[in-house]
């Protein structure tokens, strides 16, 4: 009798693990940061002002940052940079919020430019300072090395990109503009909590954690059921 229950328990946990393996988290091929420099169309520094969340047919939507430069390590110079990503963790999209700040390894075409959590960004401190050792979160000498010297940004107080076709997730940072924005008033605290709840969805396909729930109900009423027919069995004897 035990070794039953034992075998049903290691079945159920056995589902378990695996559907919840096939949504795991994004994994990335290691690559040096000389490598992620050579393979980016734009790298630089800069702060979030607005973030907007783009649904398309392949499910989970793209989230699309836009990101005020203060230093550009490759590409074209500019004051504004509007990069986009996967929305789900998983798919390997890049956390981003108003108001924080990123190194941004982007790829894909100058005027459509794309990032995932396998690029190499790094979130740094705030300000627009050049990148430093003690910035901590993956900035080593071998990726100030391989950044070379970067273009200081002149900021000229050019218009903020808008965001089209998207759902406001954020808010626009203190000092740029608001034109455009379709969710006038919002906090960058909603804009994480928006992107949160997209990352930690249960996967591509959005269902991972029904199937999940069905298999261990399944599972509870499995032992439920075997452990009343043991005892109809031993008081019957």
């Amino acid at each position: 009798m035990t070794s039953r229950v034992l075998a049903l328990l290691a079945l159920v946990a056995g589902l378990v693990m695996f559907t919840g393996g096939t949504a795991s988290a994004c994994k990335c091929v290691e690559r040096g940061p000389q490598d992620q420099m050579e393979s980016a169309v734009a790298v630089f520094a800069g702060t979030v002002t607005r973030v907007g969340v783009s649904p398309d047919e392949s499910g989970g939507g793209h989230v699309i940052a836009v990101l005020r430069a203060d230093h550009v390590y490759k590409g074209q110079a500019r004051e504004w940079f509007q990069v986009s990503t996967r929305s789900e963790g998983p798919a390997c999209g890049y956390d981003f919020a108003a108001g924080s700040r990123h190194l941004v390894f982007a790829g894909g075409r100058d005027e459509a430019l794309t990032t995932s959590s396998c690029s190499g960004n790094a979130s740094l401190p705030a300000g627009d300072r050049p990148l430093r050792r003690d910035d901590g979160n993956g900035v080593t000498r071998e990726l100030i090395a391989a950044l070379g010297t970067p273009t200081r940004v002149r900021h000229t107080g050019a218009a903020e990109p808008t965001i089209a076709g998207s759902t406001a997730a954020g808010s626009t940072a203190a000092g740029s503009t608001s034109a455009g924005s379709t969710a006038a008033g919002s906090t960058s605290a909603g804009s994480a909590a928006a992107k949160s709840a997209a990352t930690e969805s249960a996967g591509p396909d959005g269902g991972t954690g029904v199937l999940v729930a069905a298999l261990v109900a399944v599972g509870v009423v499995a032992l439920a059921a075997v452990g009343g027919w043991a005892y109809r069995r031993r008081s019957s004897t």
